[in-house]
Formats: C-alpha cells, sequence, structure tokens
C-alpha cells in the first residue's frame, strides 16, 4: 500500500508540474497573440500610408505634367510676343506685372 501512495504522490508532483507548463505555454501564447494584434495594426497605418503617398504621386505627376503644358504655352506665348516686337524694330522693355498676368491668365484660358 505504501508503495501505491508513494507512485500516486508522484504521480500528482507529474501532474502539477504539467499543469505549470500548460500554463507557461498559454499565458505565452497569449502574449503572442497580443504581439501579433499590435503588428497587424500597424501593418494596416502602413498600408494606408503607402497608399495616400501613392495618390499624392500621382497628384504631383498630375500637376507636373499640366504646369510643363502651361510652361510650353507661356513659351510660345512670350516668343510671339517678342518676335512681333522685334519686327516692328522697338527696343523690348520688361513686361509690366499687369502684361505678366494677362499673359499668365491667357495661357490659363487657352489650355482649357
Amino acid at each position: 500500500m505504501r508503495k501505491t501512495g508513494d507512485a500516486l504522490g508522484r504521480i500528482l508532483g507529474q501532474v502539477t508540474e504539467i499543469n505549470g507548463l500548460v500554463s507557461g505555454i498559454s499565458s505565452a501564447a497569449n502574449e503572442q497573440s497580443s504581439a501579433l494584434q499590435s503588428i497587424n495594426t500597424a501593418i494596416n497605418q502602413l498600408d494606408q500610408v503607402i497608399q495616400q503617398n501613392a495618390a499624392m504621386v500621382e497628384e504631383s505627376s498630375a500637376a507636373t505634367h499640366a504646369l510643363s503644358q502651361e510652361t510650353e504655352e507661356l513659351a510660345s506665348l512670350v516668343s510671339r510676343f517678342g518676335s512681333s516686337t522685334a519686327s516692328h524694330g522697338t527696343a523690348r522693355r520688361a513686361p509690366t506685372q499687369a502684361q505678366r498676368k494677362a499673359v499668365a491668365g491667357g495661357a490659363r484660358y487657352a489650355a482649357e
């Protein structure tokens, strides 16, 4: 009977040890789950920022293209203005601010 009691005591000790190990595994799994949720949240935020950056790049590209076209149109207008004054033999003066605005406004309306 004593041997049975000793065996049951050892079994109880091992079951207690296994219970502690399982509790530790469960605790570690919960910590990993929490960490993975944090990583997932961070990745989602990065994805949103990347999408916003891509949209800004597209907008910047479109604005650059439009500005390039307006620059070409303005250069064309300026070259015509320079040609007409040169053909009349008059000295070229720097345009006034009102003249620059009129030329810029004309380039804008010509693009539309």
